[in-house]
């Protein structure tokens, strides 16, 4: 029982360690310069191909393309979370006991050892000299309280008490960011969506990923337009959307690069365009008979190939293979079969490439429509990163421009000179406070008139 107590102490030490919250941060920076280094979002093949068989794979196996949704980055966020909460419980009420704390007794003697201090004589009696003392110290510093002392008057006055929180005002403010961290990788996403003009789309294409994801709502394209500079670069293009719900219209609005439609949580964002295949006519010519047959092929649906076993269905579709125009993915199907397929060029009929089986293949016509391309991305823990980055500027500023400062101040009862004694002390700006400190004396010899005596700073 007891070795289990130790293990349990020894983690729980292990967690409350300023030094795993350092090689945490820089394991953390380090994978972020690292995420922003190599472009996000890529797939295993896209990793290969980029950086070669072996570095790809081990990219890959690190997730080191799509580095925020990593199992391992997300641990070291929660590690993190878990480290400056268990620094916060552990420190925390030490604090709050210092906070609490109230001096019950002051002695001339130890005022005396503070590093601002200062001992007065006055002539005036006893009640003026308390009076104008705390009514210049409540004006320009605070309140005095009062607390026992022997044959005298004592008091403390202190400002700033609670500034000492600052710092746990600043681990919150980390641990909100991380957690709104947290909550985007782990329920966020981000893919694309290729939405023909007048179509209707709700499955987004994630990025770094063959995976899919619905949609809880529909998106339509109702327009596509773009619009081109003299050299033939696109100047601008721009989508009008419509989000449905149940089959009715829920939002209408543009989009265009920079100026993203947001419903729901989800973003879209104008990313591209191009063109699709509607259908096509083609001609398949049995190469030993002779006999043709001509389809029609609406895109990505299967039609029987009269007289055979077979059907036929375009399955891609390209704008331009290698400068030699557009080209159709053609494939021929039969059950219980792997399917057989080839790229045939539409605009190089006799191309001898244009191939598949025992099949010449001639594409006489076809039909094409643009495409909106959008990048749809979904972050519900940006809120919480935004109001942690608040919090955090907020809780830097009462950390660098407020402190604790306390000042005490003893007056004897003897006649006929009265000696004051006042002391100060702050837990940071220690330079400032001297300033201050020496403007509170010199308004409090004024004030009362009194003779200087020895000043120890």
């Amino acid at each position: 029982m007891r070795q289990t107590s130790s293990f349990w102490q020894s983690f729980y030490d292990q967690l409350a360690s300023i030094k795993l919250t350092v090689i945490t941060l820089t394991v953390i920076a380090v994978g972020s310069l690292i995420g922003t280094v190599i472009p996000q979002g890529l797939t295993q093949e896209q990793l290969v191909e980029e950086y070669g068989p072996r570095w790809g794979y081990i990219m890959d196996l690190l997730k080191l393309g799509d580095l925020y949704h990593a199992s391992w980055f997300r641990f070291l966020l929660l590690l993190l979370c878990l480290n400056l909460v268990v620094c916060t419980l552990r420190r925390l009420p030490k604090t709050l006991k210092q906070i609490r704390y109230r001096d019950q007794k002051v002695e001339p003697q130890k005022l005396s050892q503070f590093g601002h201090y200062k001992r007065l004589e006055s002539r005036l009696p006893q009640e003026e000299v308390v009076a104008r003392i705390e009514a210049l110290v409540a004006r320009e510093f605070a309140s005095i309280r009062r607390v026992e002392a022997a044959d005298a008057y004592a008091g403390v006055a202190e400002r700033g008490n609670w500034s000492r929180l600052s710092v746990y005002m600043v681990h919150f403010s980390v641990i909100v960011i991380l957690l709104g961290a947290l909550v985007g990788s782990m329920l966020g996403f981000k893919g694309m969506m290729n939405i023909v003009e007048g179509d209707t789309a709700s499955r987004v294409n994630l990025t770094g990923s063959h995976q899919t994801l619905p949609l809880p709502f529909e998106v339509r394209c109702d327009h596509f337009d773009v619009s081109f500079y003299d050299t033939g670069a696109p100047k601008e293009y721009r989508s009008d959307l419509s989000i449905l719900e149940n089959g009715q219209v829920v939002i209408q609005q543009p989009i265009r690069v920079n100026d993203p439609l947001s419903y729901k949580g989800v973003t879209f964002y104008q990313a591209s365009y191009g063109a699709t295949l509607v259908s096509a006519e083609v001609e398949f010519t049995e190469r030993e008979t002779g006999k043709t047959t001509k389809l029609s092929l609406p895109f990505q649906k299967p039609v029987a190939l009269p007289g055979t076993p077979f059907q036929v269905e375009v399955v891609n579709y390209q704008e331009n293979v290698r400068d030699l125009g557009p080209a159709l993915g053609i494939a021929l199907l039969k059950e219980g079969q792997e399917p057989m397929g080839s790229w045939i060029l539409a605009k190089v009929p006799n191309f001898h490439g244009n191939r598949l089986q025992g099949y010449q293949v001639k594409v006489v016509d076809f039909q094409q429509a643009h495409y909106t391309g959008l990048q749809v991305k979904s972050d519900p823990g940006i809120w919480l990163v935004l109001t942690g980055f608040v919090l955090l500027l907020v809780s830097i500023g009462f950390t660098f421009y407020t402190s604790h400062r306390k000042l005490w101040v003893w007056v004897s009862a003897r006649n006929p000179r009265k000696e004051i004694h006042i002391a100060a002390k702050t837990n940071k700006n220690s330079l400032a406070f001297e300033r201050e400190f020496d403007h509170l004396l010199k308004r409090l010899q004024d004030e009362l008139q009194v003779k200087q005596g020895e000043t120890r700073k």
